[in-house]
């Protein structure tokens, strides 16, 4: 294999659409599409200028240049999609694909390749933004990928071989997180809630994997077990510990219990709590009082709870920080 980007890709091997591009009189235009180019787009011909490819296929632009004549004069990365014909139900269907352009040392001619966005993936964009379905991949990855830097430093300075079952953990932990994100992307039928989890013993599982500082956690013998998908609850604790230290303090202390008058439990805290006109909106995604928030962890916590047929709800604490009620839980 070469280091020619357009020699990597062989047309007629690759799944998904490719189109070869050369560049005649300083115009870009199209040399061969492949297979899988024609089926999904339909034919074009050889010699077209790309900038009117779109056109011709019917591909729109939806983050990237506004101008598709810049497509193949640098190297480069699109969402495109295709319209379709209202279906019966009156909704136009349409597939969207991220196109990365490829060009070729010195520019002369190069690659466009299509790679099909998934259904669940492109709806969680258009509901929270792309900027946004990335930041809670980095979010999510920032303490275990600490971690594994942490311990893999640790292990260099002492030769001390213990260390790397702590990076073994930390990415296993990256790779769960990753998962996690894209299938909750996809919707409500990934969330699995088939087994009986002790929630005393995923809170105290949960606190381990999070960077606590000098936090301190109270998980109640009293909590009873419940019907969940034992990695989705790991998640929804998670992220409200994350929040509780990234709103109260590193110093806060949190507290799990069951809820009295309910089937469910609470995580509070003795942070500054939430302001009442706020308690609503830290549930949607994107809403943030951090400047170096992505505001997605709580919006995540919602979509586990939902897609267990639970409801969660903010609060405030008995010492006047943060509160969330986790209701509507199977314990049967």
């Amino acid at each position: 294999m070469t280091d020619n980007p357009t020699s990597i890709v062989d047309a007629e091997q690759w799944p998904d659409p490719v189109c070869h591009y050369g560049i005649e009189d300083g115009t870009p235009v199209v040399e061969t599409v492949n297979e899988a180019f024609e089926t999904t787009f339909g034919p074009v011909d050889a010699g077209e200028p790309v900038a009117s490819l779109f056109e011709t296929v019917g591909l729109s632009i939806v983050q990237g240049p506004d101008e598709p004549a810049v497509v193949g004069t640098a190297a480069d990365q699109f969402t495109v999609e295709t319209g379709t014909q209202p279906s019966e139900s009156g909704a136009a269907s349409h597939d969207r694909y991220l196109l990365r352009v490829v060009p070729t040392d010195g520019n002369a001619g190069g690659v466009l390749l299509f790679t099909p966005v998934p259904t669940g993936i492109a709806r969680a964009a258009d509901e929270i933004g792309l900027d946004h379905v990335a930041s809670v991949i980095s979010h999510d990855l920032r303490n275990p990928l600490d971690v594994a830097k942490a311990r893999l430093r640790a292990a260099r300075e002492t030769g001390e071989v213990e260390h790397f079952e702590h990076v073994a953990d930390a990415h296993d932990r990256m790779e769960r997180i990753v998962g996690d994100v894209l299938t909750l992307a996809r919707g409500a039928d990934v969330v699995q809630p088939d087994g009986r989890v002790d929630i005393s013993a995923a809170a105290e599982r949960a606190w381990a994997t999070v960077e606590t500082d000098d936090a301190d956690i109270v998980v109640e013998k009293s909590l009873p077990t419940v019907v969940a998908d034992p990695d989705r609850l790991g998640r929804l604790f998670e992220n409200l510990f994350r929040n509780s230290i990234e709103h109260g303090g590193t110093d806060v202390t949190v507290t799990v219990g069951p809820l009295a008058d309910a089937p469910g439990f609470y995580v509070a805290d003795d942070g500054r709590g939430i302001p009442p006109g706020r308690r609503e909106r830290v549930f949607a995604p994107g809403f943030s009082t951090d400047d170096h928030g992505t505001g997605l962890g709580l919006s995540i916590v919602a979509r586990i709870a939902d897609h267990h047929g639970w409801s969660v709800a903010a609060t405030d604490s008995a010492s006047g920080g943060a509160r969330f009620e986790i209701t509507g839980l199977d314990t049967g």
